[in-house]
């Protein structure tokens, strides 16, 4: 397993030479420690932090069970790995291990390339893990340490704007103040969404028309609109209406809406249609713009869907993956149609009610 930097296992078990052959498959690729029963492994583990821990089941005192629940009890352990190692080999004892916390189970006797694949594979879940964990904390910081100071730099700002002893020029700079300082907020707003979606947001349910929906979000887009001079056709077979947490859903559709106006041209038009199929209520957004590029088709919901982040220009590649997220927690779905050959056409997928998901 090549790597510049060893991970560590600790090898749990009271039969010397069980410990022996395991340290023998995994020490070119791990740095290793042992324990010779649970009581040990607990002692160990605060100096130790191994990623990996092959525990065995039935020792004397603590047994690997209840070693592995203690440490499951841990919240500073959460991201060890733990593979239960043992002779037991009925599906009841298998259950058990999970039900405590494991991650896997290896019976005794096995294959050496099989436990080392084990091995190599939770390591790199683990690191995997930890890297996701380690990048929403600090998005989730970001988003929380920068609203209030952005806040008080767009309020200043627009004070600052209706002063007029200060000239045209100084608030032509302010003013680019303020965008930015807005950018950076909606950036923050838009993260700690993202963070909250993530970890399984708590839906809010209630009925809605979607036509009212979408009349409403077009009055609050009016004016990228009318800057560009867009018209939205809004066509549907008939009144639709759904259960959703519209807080978010408006967000979803909004986000969709806006992209299309950002990359449509001047005097463009965008397309809305809503049907029913299979108690399911399908939504196509639909422009004429500049398309999206089939290189990008397949990675264009996730989150930072940015390919080169040194030249990059202007936005976050957020809001699509935040529309994604709300869609699947309703049980639905959001695709791009990769045969249109002019503009772009989200379709969305949404249960009419709870009771379709």
């Amino acid at each position: 397993m090549p790597q510049t930097h060893k991970r560590k296992v600790l090898i749990v078990d009271d039969v010397s030479t069980n410990v022996l052959l395991i340290k023998r498959i995994l020490e070119a690729d791990y740095t290793i420690k042992t324990a010779q029963s649970g009581e040990e492994a607990l002692d160990i583990l605060p100096g130790y932090r191994p990623d990996i821990i092959l525990l065995d089941i039935m020792m004397p005192g603590l047994d690997g069970y209840e070693v592995c629940r203690q440490i499951r009890n841990e919240r500073r352990y959460a991201f060890i790995k733990i593979i239960l190692v043992s002779a037991k080999t009925l599906i009841d004892d298998r259950l058990k291990g999970y039900e405590v916390g494991a991650d896997d189970y290896v019976t005794k006797p096995f294959v050496k390339r099989e436990l080392l694949a084990k091995t190599n594979v939770f390591a790199r879940l683990k690191h995997e893990e930890e890297v996701n964990q380690l990048k929403n904390d600090l998005l989730t910081l970001f988003s929380h340490e920068t609203r209030t100071p952005l806040s008080a730099i767009i309020g200043l700002s627009d004070i600052l704007m209706r002063n007029d002893s200060i000239g045209d020029d100084i608030k032509t700079r302010i003013e680019m103040i303020s965008i930015k300082a807005h950018e950076l907020l909606e950036f923050a707003e838009k993260t700690a969404l993202l963070c909250s979606l993530k970890d399984e947001r708590r839906l809010h349910y209630s009925s809605s028309v979607l036509d009212d929906v979408f009349q409403e979000i077009i009055a609050n887009l009016r004016t990228p609109l009318k800057e560009k001079n867009i018209s939205i056709d809004l066509e549907q077979l008939e009144p639709i209406e759904c259960q959703a947490d519209w807080s978010l859903m408006r967000k979803a559709f909004a986000f969709v809406l806006d992209n299309a106006i950002k990359y449509s041209e001047n005097n463009g038009r965008i397309e809305l249609h809503a049907s029913i199929v299979n108690n399911q209520c399908r939504i196509s957004f639909i422009d004429y713009g500049c398309g999206i590029k089939p290189e990008w088709l397949e990675s264009i919901f996730d989150e930072f869907a940015i390919r080169d982040i040194m030249h990059h220009k202007k936005g976050q590649g957020l809001s699509l993956a935040i529309t994604r997220h709300i869609l699947e927690l309703h049980g639905g779905a959001i695709r791009v149609n990769p045969d249109r050959r002019q503009g772009a056409h989200f379709i969305m997928r949404l249960p009419i009610s709870q009771e379709d998901i």
